[in-house]
């Protein structure tokens, strides 16, 4: 019985490199699956690098934030080894108040987690978050000691992959399929959606005086394909001069594309329709405002972005890419286009924008399949499984 006990509620270490720079997925998620864990009871913290200059330790939302020394000033190698010299020692002094380890990508945070498994016994679970080319898996293999890096993740207890294509790749690495677990990313389903009555009302509430907009939310990062939007934009207001673009995000610390796209913005003269507002607290409501949910990515693992705009019921217009496929059917809960092409980009936002049904079908649909796929409690249930499934 008090084994039992001990397995139905967990002591969770969460680890992730960066919980509070820019509008990136992994933060938000980081935050959202600790929020979700605590509230059901369950005894959980992060170990987290101090980017801002924020407190050592802080409670949020009933668990615990650690935050390892940090500077953007500083090589990336040097911050590496202050969050894992900091991070080891913290999980060493706090050995007794965790069960397992969730690690957020395979650099930073898995190296650490690794470390300590060694030292302490704890399980491990390691979440992917990108693929391809560019993605997590290929970052490794081209690190230094890429080898010692992989021989460590070998030793995962099990993995967390976001769609079968990044499952694929975790298998290339030696992982047997029964140590793999598909789980997508999750979001909050808000009571309200786009296509309800309150969006004019929400507008206004936010200052918006535009007659239609369009929103992206996310990293001001080279993957995310801003400048292809940017160029999209300025072939739409040929037809649309009257459509406002929000840009909701920061640049982050890698691939800060932030001041080119500004320059950008400013050669196409494009300031009066394309708006940079920076990172925003209140995300969704800003997608309840909007039209339209744009999304130009060249790459992903799987983007909160996408899914939270699928929670607010939005009409959506994003990439043809494996893992864009895996959450959207093109024509059914939004439409999909070739990356890297603004001609197609501006076609597709513009066949929206000029058919009000065709947006209405797009975003029921797209809300539908949240809420079978992406809620943050079906998300939660699965993780549940997996980390009991590792507890010795």
């Amino acid at each position: 019985m008090a084994e039992d006990l001990r397995r139905d509620r967990l002591s969770l270490g969460l680890l992730v490199t960066d919980a509070d720079m820019g509008s990136g997925g992994v933060q938000g998620l980081s935050h959202r699956l600790l929020r979700e864990f605590s509230q059901r009871g369950h005894s959980a913290f992060m170990c987290c690098r101090n980017y801002r200059h924020l407190p050592r330790n802080e409670v949020r939302d009933g668990y615990l934030i650690h935050r390892s020394p940090a500077t953007r000033r500083l090589f990336r190698v040097f911050n590496s080894i202050l969050y894992w010299v900091d991070g080891l020692a913290w999980l060493i002094r706090h050995r007794r108040e965790f069960d397992v380890l969730l690690c957020q990508q395979l650099s930073g945070a898995s190296i650490l987690g690794l470390i300590a498994k060694a030292l302490l016994g704890k399980p491990v679970v390691v979440r992917g978050t990108s693929t391809g080319e560019r993605g997590e898996i290929q970052e490794v293999r081209r690190m230094a000691f890429s080898s010692v890096r992989l021989r460590l993740l070998r030793r995962v207890d099990h993995w967390v992959a976001l769609t079968r294509v990044m499952r694929d790749e975790i298998l290339a690495l030696g992982v047997a399929p029964e140590r793999i677990t598909v789980i997508p990313n999750a979001t909050h389903l808000p009571d309200e959606v786009e296509m309800g009555p309150g969006v004019l009302r929400r507008r206004a509430e936010l200052r918006l005086c535009h007659r239609k907009v369009a929103v992206f939310t996310g990293r001001l990062s080279s993957e995310k394909g801003l400048d292809t939007l940017l160029h999209a934009w300025a072939l739409l207001g040929r037809d649309h001069p009257d459509v406002h673009l929000l840009i909701l995000g920061e640049g982050g610390a890698y691939r800060n594309v932030e001041a080119d796209l500004l320059a950008l913005r400013e050669r196409l003269g494009l300031e009066p329709v394309v708006h940079f507002l920076g990172h925003v607290p209140n995300v969704v409501d800003y997608l309840l405002a909007s039209d339209l949910f744009v999304l130009p990515t060249r790459f992903e693992g799987m983007s909160n972005s996408l899914v939270e705009a699928m929670a607010a019921g939005m009409a959506i217009v994003t990439t043809d890419i494996p893992a864009n496929r895996e959450v959207i059917d093109d024509g059914v809960e939004g439409l999909l286009v070739s990356p890297d092409d603004p001609h197609a980009l501006a076609a597709a936002i513009g066949r929206v924008l000029g058919e009000p049904g065709l947006g209405q079908r797009l975003g029921a649909a797209a809300r539908r399949r949240a809420e079978e796929v992406h809620s943050i409690g079906n998300v939660v249930d699965r993780y549940l499984d997996v980390l009991r499934g590792v507890i010795p």
